[in-house]
């Protein structure tokens, strides 16, 4: 939504020109609408409307939450505003943007997202009839939603009105493989009956098994933990354990945390809350990946990037319903922050992983969320802390060591890094894909500590391992052209590296780096340099380089330009010595020395 593209962007502006085309008296004048009642107005509608388009052009999600409710509130009620208004309110954290979502969905209760908010808050009020009415689907929608997740969210409010007894209607099934909506469903019943102790609770669990393969990891996984609950129910509780020791093989992060999974008691004690909570997790998972993925393209958004921020919003909305339900669910928290941090909004992604008990079982995937957290922010001792309990509780992981190693030497604790990756490196097969990025980081490690021949050592290693990985390929030519070592090879490694991830900024600028400090190729190395520059306009040793270039074509002015901006990028202290001292006397690349540079223009 914060894209010059956006959708919302058009509702935002379209909104504040027709409440300044019409007096406000009017707006005021309209009274309660869908028995809300309107607030006095502290401050004007229109600079309600315009803190909206600030706080959403920014990506402000509580800033926003405020301020389009305040709009509404104060009267006015277009209909995509007012959805846009319950949309963040959901959004948003704490008790109080629950009340306002709920509020807003109360002014348009049929529509589906208003549904869901209403039907979630009276199921937690176990008001089973009233929320099962809201889940209901009576539109003539193909498609949405409550059409996807309707039939789970009704067995559930029948469950809570009766959880003793009461079985649910089963589920026709075609030939063949379930569609992973009729398997999610399915995944409900088998859940249900395992909670009232049904006879056919097995028959369903093996027909989850015999079509898991079309449906994601983490799915799956919550159908592991769901038998588990029932084998160790029944007693079976080596069967039960090995369930769960299989959830490391379906998702790689669930290795971190394996071993300290245990059953979840079921029973009568079981709270419906905690069913329907699960449930909106398992709703995400079928929604997919809402990570960015980096075309090389950073300048200009497309209208696939607003599609997948809609969809990772609506699974935070979602996944504050599941945490609305059952505040204690760590799964969701882990969740949440983490389309939070796809999404930027890290301080809120940082509080969602409060309250993680050291020894819960999934403390470890916390942890490393919360890592993962910090690294964004570019908190390189929060991120440290965070991985070091990670690694408390998996000392021999050599994924999280090759990750703890990369912070470590970030802070300069380059010994400390060669340490971790070496015992990370005794941990793995030498054949495994694992080693050439432990080679790499501790041949990195090996650079800043001057230890050149070790890290060549490393580096010669890895490539024999890896010899079609860009960023492997990418570090090592440019640690030659660093060096002044091995030229041709060099080239050839950033070459092949450019061919293979064309869109890659950083390797772009590597190459024609090498052509510009090693052949003086000025005519090849400009447009490389100005298309990673376009692709990556924060990038310091980039506009660096794009400077050099500059110079020696005669453009000082814009030479320093570039140079000026890239020390408001907080450049390396490498790069920033460097540009330090082309901002007093011009770069000197042996390779040029001797050559005329033309005029300043």
């Amino acid at each position: 939504m914060q894209t010059k593209r956006s959708p919302s962007r058009f509702v935002l502006l379209a909104c504040l020109a027709s409440v300044t085309g019409a007096s406000a008296a009017n707006a005021s004048a309209a009274g309660p609408q869908g028995g809300v009642a309107l607030m006095a107005p502290d401050y004007s509608l229109t600079g309600s409307l315009l803190g909206s388009i600030v706080s959403v052009q920014r990506n402000n999600v509580s800033d926003a939450d405020h301020a389009l409710y305040a709009a509404v509130m104060q009267g006015y009620r277009d209909p995509d505003f007012v959805l846009m208004a319950l949309r963040f309110a959901a959004m948003d954290a704490g008790p109080d943007s629950a009340a306002r979502a709920v509020t807003l969905a109360r002014l348009m209760p049929q529509q589906n997202l208003a549904r869901i908010i209403l039907g979630t808050a009276a199921f937690r009020d176990r008001h089973w009839k009233s929320a099962e009415g809201f889940f209901s689907l009576h539109s003539k929608e193909t498609d949405g939603l409550l059409r996807m997740a309707g039939r789970g969210l009704r067995d559930w409010c029948h469950y809570g009105a009766n959880p003793a007894n009461g079985q649910e209607d089963d589920i026709t099934l075609s030939q063949g493989a379930i569609d992973p909506v009729t398997w999610l469903a399915l995944l409900q019943q088998a859940r249900i009956a395992s909670l009232r102790n049904e006879a056919r609770t097995d028959s369903l669990f093996a027909q989850l098994d015999r079509s898991a393969a079309a449906v994601p990891p983490l799915l799956r996984v919550q159908a592991l933990q769901f038998e588990a609950d029932w084998l160790a129910f029944r007693h079976h509780d080596a069967e039960s354990r090995q369930k769960l020791q299989n959830v490391g093989s379906l998702l790689p992060a669930f290795q971190l945390v394996a071993g300290r999974l245990r059953p979840g008691r079921i029973g009568s004690d079981f709270s419906p809350s905690w069913g329907l909570a699960e449930f909106y997790i398992g709703v995400t998972a079928l929604l997919g990946d809402t990570t960015a993925h980096d075309g090389g393209n950073a300048g200009a958004p497309s209208p696939d990037d607003d599609k997948l921020k809609d969809l990772r919003q609506l699974k935070i909305l979602l996944l504050r319903q599941a945490l609305f339900l059952d505040p204690d669910l760590t799964l969701g928290k882990i969740l949440l922050a983490e389309e939070l941090r796809n999404d930027g909004q890290l301080d809120m992604a940082q509080s969602a992983l409060d309250g993680v008990a050291e020894d819960d079982p999934l403390a470890p995937l916390s942890d490393h969320a919360q890592a993962q957290v910090a690294l964004k922010r570019h908190d390189l001792n929060a991120a440290l802390h965070a991985l070091e309990r990670v690694v408390k509780a998996n000392p021999d992981n050599a994924d999280i060591l090759n990750e703890l190693g990369a912070v470590q030497d970030q802070l300069g604790h380059s010994e400390a890094a060669i340490e971790t990756f070496t015992h990370a490196l005794n941990h793995v097969s030498v054949m495994e894909s694992r080693v050439w990025p432990l080679l790499l980081g501790r041949a990195i490690a090996w650079d800043h500590l001057k230890r050149r021949d070790k890290a060549q050592v490393d580096l010669d290693r890895a490539l024999a391992l890896a010899p079609s990985e860009p960023v492997l390929l990418n570090y090592a030519g440019y640690s030659d052209v660093e060096h002044n070592e091995r030229p041709e090879q060099a080239l050839l490694l950033l070459r092949r590296a450019m061919d293979m991830a064309p869109d890659d900024a950083e390797i772009r600028d590597s190459y024609a780096w090498a052509l510009l400090k090693q052949k003086g190729d000025l005519a090849q190395a400009l447009p490389l340099l100005l298309s990673a520059v376009n692709a990556a306009p924060a990038d310091a040793e980039i506009a660096y380089h794009l400077g050099v270039a500059y110079w020696y074509q005669g453009r000082q002015l814009e030479a320093r330009d570039q140079w000026s901006q890239a020390l408001n990028n907080k450049p390396e202290p490498e790069t920033k010595v460097l540009i330090d001292a082309a901002l007093a006397g011009g770069p000197d690349l042996p390779v040029m020395r001797g050559r005329a540079i033309p005029s300043p223009r």
